[in-house]
């Protein structure tokens, strides 16, 4: 039941720890609360630390001592991150609306900087994006938002330019969607998803495995979610087939919030509540 998802990084792992806990408990975990959490996840103390310090570098986490202890608070950029990814992963079952337009990236990056052109083409994916020609890519109008923050955050924006507007011909919506986007892609992950879930959602109603077993299910449940959630732009369902599948994973998702959030939360407070008590004198 502890087994967490491969791709689960330090970074992420502690950007889904701010998101789904420590905001919620005055936004500040110290560093050593921080570690074992990470620690409950596989990720070991060295690279958490070292993820930790990238983070603070970066102005996503502010460093300051409370309770007697250094530790880490979400800066302003990372709360806003959080805020946005709150709407796009609990929201992520409602389709976009075809009357709402789209967002058009244009980009060109030097030859000799080829990590940054490719670093922007796996952002722009990762976000929902998809080519339509070496350079242009598009996404639903209700990703531009994202696009943008991730843009300037990474400081790619300087090689892009982005519009906003409706599509006035002359293909097929639908076909040009389909050349942009490999919605069976989507469908197969979505399956994958349902498939994987159900079963470790099945053996927690069968049977309760505990508070930091469900910690780590929590988590694996939103990192998956997460990658699903940005991965898909959310087409309109007149231009997509995997609307059912979205729609269906997304039932198994919620069910696994209402199975696991809260003895995951019970976790995660009884890992950092001791140091805070024995600094009240409680």
């Amino acid at each position: 039941m502890r087994n967490t998802s491969p791709a689960l990084t330090p970074r992420a792992a502690i950007v889904t720890l701010y998101g789904a806990f420590i905001r919620r408990l005055g936004n500040w975990v110290a560093i050593a609360d921080l570690v074992v959490l990470l620690a409950d996840l596989g990720i070991d103390e060295q690279s958490g630390r070292s993820a930790i310090a990238r983070l603070k570098r970066t102005g996503l986490l502010t460093s300051g001592r409370h309770f007697g202890s250094a530790g880490y608070a979400a800066g302003e950029q990372l709360l806003d991150v959080l805020r946005d990814g709150d709407v796009r992963i609990f929201q992520s079952e409602i389709a976009a609306d075809l009357d709402d337009g789209w967002v058009l990236i244009v980009f060109s990056v030097p030859e000799a900087q080829r990590d940054r052109r490719h670093l922007l083409r796996t952002r722009l994916a990762g976000l929902g994006c998809g080519p339509l020609a070496p350079g242009v890519w598009m996404a639903p109008r209700r990703v531009a938002l994202d696009v943008r923050r991730i843009l300037q955050r990474l400081d790619l924006a300087r090689y892009t330019s982005m519009f906003e507007g409706r599509y006035q011909g002359f293909a097929d919506v639908q076909t040009l969607a389909a050349s942009a986007w490999d919605v069976s892609a989507l469908v197969r992950q979505y399956g994958a998803f349902i498939r994987r879930h159900q079963r470790r959602l099945a053996r927690w109603e069968a049977h309760d495995h505990g508070v930091r077993a469900a910690f780590v299910d929590y988590v694996t449940l939103l990192e998956d979610w997460r990658r699903l959630a940005y991965a898909d732009p959310g087409l309109p369902d007149e231009l997509s087939t995997c609307a059912p599948q979205r729609r269906a994973a997304y039932e198994v998702f919620m069910k696994g919030v209402g199975l696991l959030a809260e003895p995951a939360m019970r976790h995660v407070e009884s890992t950092i509540g001791p140091r805070r008590l024995a600094r009240d004198g409680s």
